[in-house]
């Protein structure tokens, strides 16, 4: 592998010191904003994991974004990955053009100043160009977000086209293979093929869809102070289900000062006061990592509870910590494993919020 010498003695002080009061993302952001944007980055879970132990080696307030630790500590941080590995997830995120090798003469990571003059010699594992393409990962999983929903959305309208036209002709060939289509996972012009191709889909058009504003999760009150639940478990249709599917709706009301007063540990996290709704989402996801839970098992708890039933579970389960041996385990079990039937996040809020303002949990149900 060939390294690039890099070694120009740099100001001891050139830049503001980087830490959350400036314009640099902070860590958990910035690595929740590639995981959105890996698809079209074409890096994978492992790599990210390795760039977010890169990222913890780099204290808060800093004139630099150069990482110092060497493969050792760094494979440690990676739960103890080979050696080869590591090197070849640096490589590829070199190549990806997140990080820039600059190399000692002997291979050794450090840094030597100069107090007479004042200039430092770093030589390391120079993170900057991450943080210099952070706006461009950004819109690349704003993009990313969009896309994902409008496969979300073109799926649902299929199965609506293919159960219309199966029930007007139980011989419609088209239909059929549209069916077993959807076991795969189809792009979004692979879905508008099969919507052109079924002949109902013109109806669809006409007396299922609908203009409305955009939003992006339908839970707040008025002035976005309370957080409304309305949750209807219902399985999606294939072909080897019944048509008729039962449905449940439950509903609770929750402030956000009574969320951040029943959660502190959570709320000692936070940055600036919540807003909103999804301001309690966006802090979830920051606060997954932290606790061992990996953004495929986040996923998998959002398509069963929702994005903010995924996100008050973090929540909850921190006030619990003290109690829990292995918080992602139980995050796993309870949303998405064996007990994830009877689990509802919002019982659980229920009682934290029951419990810090010391009323009966029927009172807490009904927080508005």
């Amino acid at each position: 592998m060939s390294f690039k010498h890099a070694s120009a003695p740099v100001s001891a002080q050139t830049n503001e010191a980087l830490s959350a009061d400036n314009a640099k993302p902070d860590r958990f952001t910035l690595i929740d904003t590639v995981r959105r944007a890996a698809a079209e980055l074409r890096i994978g879970p492992p790599v990210i994991a390795t760039l977010d132990a890169l990222l913890s080696c780099l204290p808060p307030k800093r004139p630099h974004d150069i990482v110092f630790a060497s493969n050792a500590t760094l494979v440690m941080r990676r739960n103890g990955i080979s050696d080869r590995t590591l090197r070849r997830h640096l490589a590829q995120l070199v190549e990806a053009g997140f990080l820039t090798r600059i190399d000692s003469p002997n291979g050794k990571r450090y840094s030597r100043r100069d107090p007479a003059m004042g200039t430092v010699l770093r030589f390391g594992l120079d993170l900057a160009p991450l943080f210099a393409a952070f706006a461009r990962l950004r819109t690349i999983a704003q993009e990313q977000a969009v896309a994902i929903a409008r496969n979300a959305y073109l799926r649902t309208k299929l199965r609506v086209a293919i159960h219309l036209s199966l029930a007007n002709d139980c011989d419609c060939d088209v239909a059929t293979a549209a069916q077993k289509a959807l076991r795969r996972k189809l792009t979004n012009d692979d879905l508008n093929s099969w919507l052109e191709k079924l002949p109902l889909t013109a109806k669809i058009n006409e007396e299922y869809e609908g203009k409305t504003a955009e939003e992006t999760i339908d839970m707040s009150g008025s002035s976005g102070q309370n957080v409304r639940h309305q949750q209807n478990s219902t399985k999606d249709l294939n072909d080897k289900e019944d048509l008729t599917t039962e449905r449940k709706t439950t509903k609770s009301v929750v402030t956000l000062d009574a969320l951040t007063l029943a959660c502190p540990q959570a709320t000692g996290f936070l940055l600036e006061k919540l807003r909103s709704p999804l301001d309690i989402v966006s802090h979830a996801r920051r606060l997954a990592p932290m606790i061992g839970i990996d953004q495929r098992c986040y996923d998998a708890a959002e398509a069963k509870h929702g994005p903010l039933g995924a996100a008050l579970t973090i929540w909850g389960l921190l006030e619990m910590q003290d109690k829990i041996q292995r918080l992602g385990g139980y995050f796993r079990a309870i949303t998405s494993g064996a007990r994830s039937g009877t689990f509802d996040p919002w019982n659980l809020i229920d009682r934290l919020i029951a419990k810090s303002q010391n009323c009966p949990r029927t009172t807490a149900a009904q927080l508005g």
